[in-house]
């Protein structure tokens, strides 16, 4: 989950030596607030305050702009690893010459947000499909824990020649340390062809 697109060159990438290479993520427990209950309540075991930075502002309103969960989102998935699977997974990516990679990456967003706002964020590692992993995130107001947004995202892992590669099993008995319960393997269902609905 370490997101690149291109295996980096050794000793190139994130400096993992930093314990927090993540923006607008908050490191250690999140502060106790209802969006938090919510997202333990629904099975998230990595739950993050997260705050709004100023490029998620709109131009022309004080909300959220298109673009602000998604790129929560994917600082979420940064956080995930520096706190979990850091330093072997990162590591590992490095000294193989891999990359995890976004294949798909869908949004639902399910209300309004504004930038004086509190957030809380959650990820968990949901499904193995054949060679992708499936993570499922939330996005909640902290105080009224109000849906922000979710997503659904599928990752592969990615070698140095552009081939997908096989997780590593150890990769996955990180995942079920942190998440407490073993990822379930579901068999790949046949891909859609590629568009909105006809």
């Amino acid at each position: 989950m370490v997101l690149a697109v291109a295996a980096p060159a050794r000793g190139q990438g994130a400096d993992w030596r930093n314990p927090w290479p993540v923006v607008g993520v908050r490191q250690g427990e999140p502060t106790p607030s209802p969006g938090v209950d919510a997202l333990r309540a629904d099975g998230f075991v990595a739950v993050f305050d997260v705050d709004a930075i100023d490029a998620d502002r709109d131009a022309y309103q004080d909300h959220l702009n298109n673009t602000a969960a998604a790129r929560m989102f994917n600082e979420l998935r940064i956080a995930y690893v520096a706190s979990n699977l850091a330093p072997r997974w990162p590591k590992h990516i490095r000294a193989e010459r891999l990359a995890v990679v976004v294949r798909e990456l869908h949004v639902l967003y399910e209300s309004e947000g504004w930038m004086h706002e509190r957030y809380v964020g959650a990820l968990r590692v949901a499904q193995r499909r054949s060679k992708a992993v499936v993570l499922e995130q939330r996005l909640v107001e902290a105080d009224a824990a109000r849906p922000l947004a979710r997503a659904w995202i599928v990752q592969l892992l990615v070698d140095a020649d552009g081939r997908v590669a096989t997780w590593p099993a150890w990769f996955f008995d990180l995942v079920a340390e942190v998440q407490g319960a073993a990822v379930p393997v579901l068999e790949a269902p046949p891909r859609p062809p590629w568009g909105p609905p006809g």
